[in-house]
């Protein structure tokens, strides 16, 4: 089968483009164009992933189907008042007759209102995907080898990681995005934009050596970041083996900057053994679309060309002539039954008498299945909420081990070039104690010169200039500050000091 054209059209920015059926890309077309697909994604916050095993014992797709459906409602509660669109796949297991399945739920009345401004330019969606299943093109067209894959998936407005073994979809997880990078480092302070951003993550990455002094604390979150990141991938993999036999991952793909950062295969020799690290960086030359709409566009003209397409998980198709839909066969044959029910009214009365007890039973069943799931569900977050509390005791505690231990590696070089450092580290300690004052960072600026972060302990702005003053009566030849900011309730500066 030839391949389709594909109008493929973004459905937060309704950025569009065409995918002609020679692979090649015509961007800002005019939506829709005529004779071809019309295929968006959906973002990956904009889905609910669920994974659990099944017993093999399902006769046909149809009671499935079913099945999926009923174990949604009762793992994830769902409001019995909305619609939701329930699709799933299955994946290849290790595990001996169980059926193991990944299931995806949105609420298509909440992605049109979302997306309603993307919705008034089309009149339909023949393909609607999601963007982790895309992946699979890569191998589909062998642009990479069959091996046990992670892919990094790091854009502005989403970012998520990828399972893929040998060349099929495992699982997911997401992560954060550079639009939320920003925002928390807003809330440290440090102020940037996102083309900034993305040049100090390709320029300098998690290379400690390429950051001032006054910028270690932006150093301090990108590591931070793509540690978590690298924690989660060897978690997932242990989870992983167990399951689908992912005995050891081979390769992490990089789609961020178009190249693999600084430093950042040193890092993942940390986590991992054996890992190669690529950059991902095809379609660079269309600078001004995203590179997982350029991926899924490829991934659905793959799928079209399949009898089946189970990747389809469209709500909003081309309408078709009323008599071939199932409400049209519908009516149509209940035309027909009225005159057959006619000559058997107590036969009629009973089957919808049988079939009002059967909905009542399953309705009792369902809101008994809905009480014990809402339990379970409040269950777990609160779980969930103490897991994060002491995570971020962690984060802060692995954090302040690590300032110190800078602190006292700088000390001890300091003690080994010169003796005289030592009485002068004394006599600053010493009115450092007088004022409550505590230091955050230490490094050595020249010979006999010392840079002092540091910050009050009391909420007193004085205390900092009180101890500069000291340091001058105890005969210290230069003592200098930047400027004295007030932080999260105490005050804090940079302080130069040479003896």
């Amino acid at each position: 089968m030839s391949a389709k054209s594909i109008n493929f059209i973004n459905p937060k920015n309704a950025n569009a483009f065409l995918l002609d059926p020679k692979g090649e890309i015509v961007p800002d077309v005019k939506f829709p164009a005529k004779k071809a697909v019309t295929a968006s994604r959906l973002f990956y916050a904009d889905i609910i992933t669920h994974s659990f095993k099944l017993e093999q014992k399902y006769n046909s797709h149809e009671e499935l189907a079913l099945a999926v459906e009923m174990k949604m409602y009762e793992d994830l509660a769902l409001d019995l008042q909305k619609e939701y669109k329930i699709s799933f796949i299955e994946k290849e297991t290790e595990l001996d007759n169980v059926l193991l399945i990944e299931a995806f739920v949105y609420e298509p009345s909440a992605i049109q209102s979302q997306y309603a401004q993307t919705f008034k330019k089309i009149k339909h969606l023949d393909f609607l995907t999601f963007p982790m299943l895309a992946f699979q093109t890569l191998y589909t067209r062998k642009n990479i080898e069959k091996y046990n894959d992670v892919f990094i998936y790091i854009g502005e407005e989403e970012a998520f990681l990828v399972f893929y073994k040998a060349g099929h979809y495992i699982s997911s997880k997401k992560l954060r995005s550079l639009s939320q990078m920003l925002t928390e480092l807003e809330a440290k302070n440090i102020m940037l934009t996102m083309d900034e951003l993305k040049e100090i993550l390709r320029t300098k990455g998690i290379d400690k050596e390429h950051y001032t002094l006054f910028e270690y604390d932006l150093y301090e979150y990108i590591l931070t970041t793509f540690e978590h990141i690298f924690s989660t991938i060897k978690n997932l993999s242990l989870h992983n083996r167990n399951i689908y036999n992912f005995t050891r991952l081979d390769n992490i793909y990089v789609t961020l900057t178009g190249t693999v950062m600084p430093t950042l295969s040193v890092l993942a020799r940390d986590y991992f053994e054996g890992t190669s690290i690529y950059p991902l960086n095809l379609y660079s030359e269309h600078e001004t679309l995203d590179f997982i709409d350029i991926l899924t566009a490829h991934f659905i003209q793959d799928e079209l060309s399949k009898e089946s397409q189970k990747a389809n998980f469209t709500f909003y198709k081309k309408r078709v002539p009323f008599y071939k839909t199932y409400s049209g066969k519908f009516v149509l044959s209940a035309a027909a039954g009225i005159v057959l029910s006619a000559a058997y009214p107590l036969y009629q009365q009973y089957i919808i008498y049988q079939t009002e007890q059967t909905q009542l039973q399953l309705q009792t069943e369902l809101d008994h299945l809905k009480a014990t799931s809402d339990k379970l569900r409040g269950r777990y977050n609160t779980l969930k909420k103490e897991l994060a509390r002491y995570s971020q005791k962690e984060k802060e505690t692995t954090l302040k081990f690590r300032r110190l231990r800078d602190i006292a590696d700088t000390l001890v070089a300091m003690k080994k070039d010169d003796r005289q450092y030592t009485a002068m580290i004394l006599t600053i300690n010493k009115l450092l104690q007088k004022y409550g004052l505590t230091v955050s960072k230490l490094a050595q600026s020249g010979a006999h010169m010392i840079d002092l972060e540091l910050y009050s302990k009391e909420n007193r702005r004085d205390t900092i200039a009180l101890f500069m003053r000291d340091l001058l009566r105890q005969g210290f030849e230069k003592v200098t500050s930047n400027e004295i900011i007030l932080s999260d309730n105490s005050y804090k500066s940079v302080i130069t000091i040479k003896q």
